[in-house]
């Protein structure tokens, strides 16, 4: 895709990138996490406080490929925490601004989080910020910021958003 492309296959294009990227989450692929985003990238988890002061703090900040499959590592292999499951719900995503070889995309989400008991809770809710790259008819997210809507965050968030 390039710039001739039309605003509605870039939207097609992202929406399929944010789509598959929750269902891998969701669905416990996080092996696969690392490979939706281009090497360099930045993948950080805020809160709206934090953006609107446009602050620095992050929950949890990943600034490579590298880090990201570090991150996977950890939650695989030396993380200790009790199983749970994801799901997302998207919001529609909306194109913030295009321009050649990519955009910026903004999607709303709420996570639900199921523990093995059975019990369910809002674990998150939010929007995504994302600056997508374009190449022909795949995306990868350059960088993705997770932004929480409350600053009362459970400490139990080994998985990424």
């Amino acid at each position: 895709m390039d710039m001739t492309t039309s605003a509605e296959s870039l939207l097609v294009a992202a929406r399929r990138l944010i789509s598959d990227y929750a269902y891998a989450i969701d669905n416990g692929e996080i092996s696969r996490w690392p490979a939706f985003f281009t090497d360099p990238c930045s993948y950080r988890i805020t809160t709206r406080e934090n953006e609107a002061m446009q602050m620095p703090l992050s929950i949890m900040l990943c600034d490579s490929q590298a880090m990201l499959y570090d991150r996977v590592e950890a939650i695989e292999r030396a993380n200790i925490f009790e199983p749970h499951y994801y799901r997302h719900m998207l919001a529609d995503t909306r194109i913030l601004k295009r321009r050649p070889r990519g955009v910026t995309a903004e999607t709303g989400f709420l996570c639900v989080r199921t523990m093995l008991d059975g019990a369910m809770n809002v674990f998150a809710a939010g929007r995504y910020l994302d600056d997508i790259l374009v190449q022909g008819d795949d995306c990868l997210f350059r960088s993705r910021t997770v932004i929480l809507d409350s600053s009362q965050v459970d400490t139990l968030i080994a998985i990424p958003l």
